[in-house]
């Protein structure tokens, strides 16, 4: 499988019944490090994208995630 980014225009990460999506590789327009997060997805269709599994979102902390990539195999749980 190619590793490749998926920008978030695009599309968002799949969720589950529950609206969570599996741990992704998340980057950032206005930060140089990836890091690993997750989607959230409300009832109304609306998400945000959050580091693991807190509460607030990273844009809240002024990260705006501009592209998402499923973990490699050896990094899923």
């Amino acid at each position: 499988m190619e590793m490749k980014w998926i920008p978030i225009d695009e599309r968002p990460p799949e969720v589950d019944e529950d609206g969570y999506s599996d741990y992704v590789l998340l980057s950032f327009e206005n930060y140089g490090i990836p890091t690993i997060g997750m989607y959230w997805q409300e009832k109304d269709g609306s998400g945000a994208f959050h580091y693991g599994d807190d509460e607030r979102t990273l844009a809240s902390y002024g990260l705006f995630v501009n592209a998402w990539m499923p973990l490699p195999k050896c990094m899923r749980s």
